[in-house]
């Protein structure tokens, strides 16, 4: 259970393994949510995401962090993977 301290922090208890494999779960639907709405996405949808990954850069007074770069680059991916996906999707429809 998670409890406050005095200060206002919290201390929160490490997820054990079922609770890990549910987060896996529920990521891996989050992200084939995601690409199911992206390969439908506009072209001017597609870009503002296309633009929000280039823009991802550490705060003036923060230092590059290698996380927040491979998530722009995931979020590339994504991209890339609904286009495949949405070309898929365009073939079958015409078949």
């Amino acid at each position: 259970m998670s409890t406050v301290n005095e200060d206002g922090s919290w201390d929160i208890p490490e997820p054990d393994h079922a609770e890990l494999v549910q987060m896996r779960i529920r990521l891996i639907t989050l992200e084939n949510i995601v690409l199911g709405l992206l390969s439908g996405a506009s072209d001017e949808q597609i870009e503002q995401i296309r633009k929000r990954a280039d823009l991802i850069e550490p705060r003036p007074d923060a230092s590059r962090h290698p996380l927040t770069e491979l998530a722009a680059g995931d979020m590339r991916k994504f991209l890339e993977r609904a286009a495949r996906m949405a070309k898929t999707e365009s073939r079958e429809d015409r078949d």
